[in-house]
């Protein structure tokens, strides 16, 4: 049973875009769902039209969703092999802005649980204030959530909120919960753009509230096909680390949890 999903934001260096997807997809997936506590990972990019207009500061362009059933070990899964032959990470990734964090379910709705076929995202980033926290989780479970699945287009929401446990950075994000919505088609967007309801929230910091959507790039990958992989699947993760060659990161920095 999923415990948690870990979103990841991230950009490459200007320029390596290529380089930088080529390692994301054919061996960074990879790698993760060959560790235990996953059960699946899908990547995303950032669409060409804005819902809300984020924080200044400039957007993450990609997104990946980890669904993790075992947050604790997955964490440390990563950080006992984070930068060695088991995860190379290419250094076509932008490490100055780091965005990577386990967000514990609260409530999941689901439209068609035989399938997990999606045409894109809508991702909610929101910060609550402790003290309001109870208040907004029981407005956004009860109100909010009911109105935003009933949406045409929408396949599965998922509401989730941050918590220090089995986390891989030493670092808090800058929104304490989120909201995944998966839709069947694009024009499922639009509601969104219509919609005031998380603007007007007043538990919500409205400065903080960033609201987007997302295009797939590759199709939900699962722990079970990772291995017991296809031929042709293998040859693609062999040919990426041929062309990633020694163009890696070896220093881990002070981000990533060593306890």
């Amino acid at each position: 049973m999923m415990e948690a999903i870990l979103v990841v934001l991230s950009n490459p260096v200007p320029g390596r875009d290529d380089e930088f997807n080529d390692w994301y997809t054919n061996i960074h997936l990879r790698d993760a769902l060959r560790f235990r506590g996953s059960i699946a990972a899908q990547r995303f990019s950032r669409s060409d039209t804005e819902i809300h207009t984020p924080p200044s500061g400039g957007p993450a362009r990609y997104l990946a969703l980890y669904e993790v059933f075992d947050t604790e070990r997955f964490a440390r899964e990563h950080m006992d092999n984070a930068l060695t032959p088991r995860m190379m990470v290419t250094d076509a990734i932008d490490m100055t802005e780091m965005n990577d964090f386990h967000y514990y379910l609260l409530q999941r709705r689901d439209k068609a649980p035989l399938s997990r076929e999606c045409a894109g995202l809508v991702l909610e980033q929101m910060q609550v204030a402790e003290d309001n926290k109870e208040a907004f989780e029981a407005w956004y479970n009860d109100v909010y959530l009911s109105e935003a699945h009933k949406r045409p287009g929408v396949v599965r929401s998922a509401f989730l909120a941050y918590h220090p446990h089995g986390q891989l950075m030493n670092l808090t994000p800058a929104h304490s919960h989120v909201g995944i919505h998966h839709l069947a088609d694009q024009d499922a967007v639009n509601a969104w753009r219509e919609s005031t309801a998380l603007a007007e929230c007043g538990f919500i910091e409205q400065a903080n509230l960033t609201v987007s959507a997302w295009d797939v790039i590759t199709p939900r990958l699962t722990e079970d096909s990772v291995h017991h992989t296809t031929a042709a699947a293998l040859e693609a993760e062999e040919r990426a680390r041929l062309r990633m060659g020694d163009k890696i990161i070896t220093d881990r920095g002070n981000t990533l949890r060593t306890d």
